[in-house]
């Protein structure tokens, strides 16, 4: 694994790690070990630790001097400061996407709101928090504002995050409601009514996503774990 070029190993750590927090392997604010990580996925320190300094450029990853790195851990002004920056995004993203690829913006738009509806049917929590993510990305990504794109890549992963770990069953089935009524009111031409759901939307996050982990798993506040034994070797 060694042999390979740094650049792109540190790049295959950086996404294990990634997925792990957005999938869930690991809990908000968790202890990860640079030495048992490089230990689990059979490598040296030195792509951990590359990885973990990019994913804190990320906001995944709360980089601690002296005491280590953990898995963000939001308090509830982190999380009202993420909805204030989504809604200005957001609107604006979808105002443009609207205005220059409304059918494209539609048709993604559509497609992801099946897809979360389907996955919340089949229980898969992990589908349809992915499924949530490509709903408000499709807005984002046909705005064709690079800069506004760029932006938005800032606080992407962390909302990702807080949609895997924070979701419940009741808020999944309300966020996928709301969803159809966005899409409804941009299939009628009703702009102004689309951004005013895309507005309250968001603002629940707030409230939805400053709540205790989901039941079953760990409690914000308790001790943070060390155990990576779900980490196996990065395969060539």
């Amino acid at each position: 694994m060694e042999s390979r070029p740094r650049g792109l190993l540190t790049a295959r750590v950086t996404e294990r790690l990634r997925r792990a927090i957005l999938d869930g392997e690991v809990e908000l604010g968790d202890a990860l070990s640079e030495d048992k990580l490089a230990s689990r996925l059979g490598v040296s320190r030195s792509p951990v630790h590359e990885a973990l300094t990019a994913l804190e450029q990320e906001g995944l990853i709360d980089i601690r001097p002296q005491r280590g790195s953990f898995v963000f851990l939001p308090t509830r002004e982190d999380i009202e400061n993420l909805c204030e920056f989504r809604r200005m995004v957001e609107a604006e993203a979808l105002s443009l996407a609207m205005a220059r690829k409304r059918n494209e913006t539609l048709a993604a738009m559509a497609a992801a709101a099946r897809k979360m509806h389907e996955a919340i049917g089949a229980d898969d929590h992990y589908g349809s928090a992915n499924a949530d993510t490509e709903f408000h990305l499709a807005a984002i990504e046909n705005s064709a504002n690079p800069y506004l794109i760029n932006a938005y890549r800032l606080i992407s992963s962390k909302v990702s995050a807080l949609r895997s770990h924070r979701s419940t069953a009741s808020v999944r089935n309300e966020a996928s409601a709301e969803h159809f009524d966005i899409i409804e009111k941009l299939e009628t031409g009703d702009l102004p009514g689309a951004l005013a759901a895309l507005n309250t939307h968001i603002l629940k996050m707030a409230r939805r996503y400053s709540i205790e982990p989901m039941p079953g798993r760990r409690a914000s506040g308790r001790a943070t774990r060390q155990s990576l034994d779900q980490f196996s070797p990065l395969l060539d």
